[in-house]
């Protein structure tokens, strides 16, 4: 089916759960503060296996561009006609854009979201590389490593077997790896930059047996994939022992400056004033009495 051609241009976020998006936050306030009046974005509650259902609906069709977080990052990268080199290396896509043919192209952004949220934290390169998960954001992160010219990732997952995809990945891309112990998962904070792709419960239960166990070091940056709430849990006991920490926003705020370049085709994204939006939505939900 090929795109609408009259209307606004329709946009939007998929994944399940998907109440918490800051998503439609940061591309409302793009085309607001690029004075673009003809776009809108929306939200859509797409449990996993049901994208490519979802996108044959009435309220799929008429959309041009797509973010997608968990879990349909797979199903975006099989579903779609042509991929960009990231995500089809990685097998996984957060954007899909509707082609002039009315056919899908996947993008992964995630990759660059990370790597550009360690630079504002001044890591351009490292060494080592510890990853906390095993899921989609773990894989960005060890293609993230890749583009910082690690060596070496050191790998954690409360389910070892897990990590199988990230060990082959990781030599795929010229790496070495070194499982870590999920007991021992404090050890990761000796690499050159951490980067946590743990769901809150999973940090939480990682932050009782670091403060149980106590930590003897924190890597140069952290980078928290989590963002609400804030500071996160292992990122709260990194900044209690002066490390620096990165948060989950703002690799998110630079993934959605690149959908927005794919989706709008324009040359940059207004990233401050995307993340001023969503730090004013952040403390409305954190203290309802400021909205």
């Amino acid at each position: 089916m090929s795109a609408p051609e009259h209307g606004p241009r329709r946009f939007a976020v998929v994944g399940s759960p998907i109440a918490h998006s800051l998503s439609p936050v940061l591309h409302t306030a793009a085309y607001r503060a690029l004075g673009i009046e003809d776009a809108q974005y929306g939200r859509f509650e797409v449990p996993s296996g049901q994208l490519r259902d979802f996108l044959s609906t009435e309220e799929g069709a008429r959309l041009q561009g797509l973010s997608v977080t968990m879990p349909g990052k797979a199903e975006a990268h099989d579903l779609a006609s042509s991929r960009d080199t990231t995500a089809r290396m990685l097998g996984i896509a957060n954007t899909l854009v509707r082609t002039p043919s009315g056919d899908w192209r996947a993008e992964n952004h995630d990759v660059h979201g990370i790597v550009a949220a360690l630079g504002d934290h001044s890591l351009s390169a490292c060494r080592t590389v510890g990853v906390l998960g095993s899921g989609a954001t773990a894989v960005s992160a060890l293609a993230a490593a890749s583009r910082l010219g690690a060596s070496e990732v050191l790998l954690t997952a409360r389910s070892p077997e897990k990590l199988a995809p990230l060990r082959t990945l990781a030599r795929d891309l010229g790496m070495g790896s070194r499982e870590v112990p999920f007991s021992r998962s404090r050890e990761v904070l000796g690499a050159d930059a951490v980067v946590s792709a743990l769901a809150i419960d999973g940090a939480r239960r990682i932050a009782e047996d670091w403060r149980r166990q106590g930590i003897d070091s924190v890597p140069p940056v952290f980078l928290d994939a989590l963002y609400d709430p804030w500071p996160a849990p292992l990122a709260a006991i990194v900044v209690e022992h002066g490390g620096e920490v990165a948060s989950g926003l703002e690799m998110l705020v630079h993934q959605a400056g690149m959908q927005l370049r794919s989706m709008l085709g324009i040359s940059g994204a207004p990233l401050e004033a995307m993340r001023e939006a969503a730090r004013s939505a952040l403390a409305q939900q954190a203290d309802p009495a400021q909205s």
